[in-house]
């Protein structure tokens, strides 16, 4: 004990040295490193003035949606389309088409941002996440899961899961009223939950309670993502599991791969008591690179296998696809397919709200297909539904679902007359892109007529990209589409959408992983019949 008491004697008698030599070494350390060429060539580029080491802190330290416009509108309309911040480490924010492009379409520059890293925990090596061989062997691997065969076979699921919520407007407005607006955001979030749980993890997923959490645990963590991605020092992963923040990670992490764990055991003795039982399951076949791949002759709707009954199979003939891996992808299709198109839906109603003589085209066009029958929507009617997605297009335009996705630069490239060097993070701002003046006329008008073919003669094709592109666009794009197409035909067959105040300006969205509505969608909705 009198060793230990000398010791921090010692210690107070030369504190102030030592705090004098640290600040020293971290002057010292700033003063080199400012001046290093990977620094000096990320301040070449225009952007806001940033503290030590803080960076741009003080600046986006702002709730989600002012943060939304201070990175793609303020500072776009002061420094440009390429510019850059600090935060802790630096990004390059790129907002034009053209110097997306070398990025996008380039088949080296696929690394995910550091950024991405925040996720690790919960998605592990996913697809989503990872980069190099392990990238391109898990897409060939999964690629076939989204095949047009098995995609058409979930159609039955979206119409189902969209008379469910067509059910629930009903009952909101018997409840309410067909005068007094309704909050249709929850509603929407619930039918793109239930299609993507039961054509992912099949129709089996546990119980209503048990999904309600993982829900919840899968909305907080892209709420912590945000949080630790613009607070310099939870870069450090030592002090990040140290913090509040780390922690509640920790406990939704759990609770997620828990509950994901106990689907994939579930389903696995599901599928071992049909094969026992010798019931009628689709014929399957490998391809060239040793994938489950249905066979399109013998496949029936009735009998669809869910995303997770494929990668079950998958990894019957793969060795190396172990139930960690079918784990991580199954929660980034939960994580990817669930958010992405509640959002995508509900922004969509409110802008037809919004703007009536739209949707009076849409519901025209609708009774054209339909007529006044009560029949589910088929792949082949969605394909007639021509207005219907120019205004989903639109929609996504206004409200990209992912703001902005990044990169991290392997090797130096030169954009817009500038050198970035190799290591850079670079975001690429959809939401900033779409809004641009330059790249869309009067962007802030909800136009679907942009998205007519003869209007779209000339657009630069990376001007418009709301699933990404290029080699690591979003392997579930056909599926989304079809999922929106469906879910709002059937919606738009039933109801009318308006708002109480026609001339208050489009709902501002709030920035996470993906773009929310920050206080929900308030719509008016009535019951209408065909011609109506």
């Amino acid at each position: 004990m009198s060793v230990v008491l000398m010791f921090i004697g010692s210690w107070i008698g030369y504190g102030p040295f030592f705090c004098s030599l640290l600040v020293i070494l971290l002057i010292g350390y700033y003063w080199t490193w400012s001046r290093s060429r990977f620094v000096r060539l990320i301040n070449a580029l225009p952007g806001p003035d940033a503290l030590p080491f803080l960076g741009n802190f003080m600046d986006l330290n702002v709730d989600h949606d002012e943060y939304l416009k201070i990175v793609h509108f303020d500072w776009i309309k002061k420094y440009g389309a390429i510019y850059r911040l600090w935060l802790g480490h630096p990004a390059v924010l790129i907002s034009s088409p053209e110097f997306m492009e070398p990025i996008l379409n380039s088949q080296k520059l696929i690394s995910k941002a550091v950024e991405y890293r925040y996720l690790n925990p919960w998605l592990g090596n996913c697809m989503f996440l990872t980069t190099g061989s392990r990238w391109r062997n898990r897409r060939r691997l999964l690629t076939p899961a989204f095949h047009f065969q098995i995609l058409n076979s979930f159609v039955d699921v979206f119409n189902e899961k969209s008379a469910d919520c067509a059910r629930e407007f009903t009952k909101a407005i018997e409840a309410h009223g067909d005068e007094n607006e309704i909050d249709i955001f929850p509603m929407m979030t619930q039918c793109a939950l239930d299609i993507i749980c039961e054509t992912s993890m099949g129709r089996q997923t546990r119980n209503e309670t048990e999904k309600a959490i993982y829900v919840k645990n899968l909305h907080r963590i892209g709420q912590i993502v945000m949080e630790r991605g613009i607070r310099p020092w939870l870069a450090f992963d030592w002090i990040y599991k140290l913090s509040s923040l780390g922690r509640e990670n920790q406990r939704c992490v759990k609770a997620l791969h828990t509950f994901t764990n106990q689907v994939i055991r579930d389903r696995r003795e599901i599928l071992k008591r049909k094969a026992n039982c010798h019931t009628d399951m689709p014929k399957s076949s490998l391809n060239n690179n040793n994938v489950i791949f249905q066979d399109t002759q013998e496949f029936h709707p009735k009998e669809r296998l869910a995303f997770l009954d494929l990668l079950i199979k998958a990894s019957e003939t793969n060795a190396d696809f172990s139930d960690d891996d079918i784990r991580e992808e199954v929660d980034t299709v939960m994580f990817a397919g669930h958010d992405t198109t509640a959002s995508a839906m509900s922004f969509f109603l409110h802008c037809i709200a919004k703007y009536p003589e739209h949707q009076q085209l849409v519901l025209q066009e609708v009774d054209a297909v339909f007529g006044d029958s009560d029949r589910d929507c088929s792949v082949q009617d969605a394909a007639e539904l021509k207005y219907l997605e120019c205004c989903i297009k639109e929609t996504l335009r206004l409200y990209p679902s992912v703001p902005a996705i990044m990169r991290c630069l392997t090797e130096d490239i030169e954009i817009g007359g500038y050198k970035l060097p190799s290591g850079t993070s670079v975001a690429l701002m959809i939401h900033g892109m779409h809004h641009s003046p330059e790249v869309f006329p009067d962007p802030e008008t909800f136009d679907p007529k942009r998205f007519l073919p003869e209007n779209s003669i000339g657009r630069h094709p990376y001007a418009f990209v709301p699933f990404s592109a290029g080699p690591r666009n979003c392997i579930g794009q056909k599926y989304g589409m079809l999922e929106i197409k469906v879910v709002l035909a059937n919606l738009m067959r039933r109801f009318r959408f308006s708002v109480s105040d026609p001339s208050a300006p489009l709902i501002i969205p709030s920035s996470e992983v993906v773009l929310k509505p920050k206080h929900g969608i308030p719509l008016i909705l009535s019951k209408r019949s065909f011609g109506e």
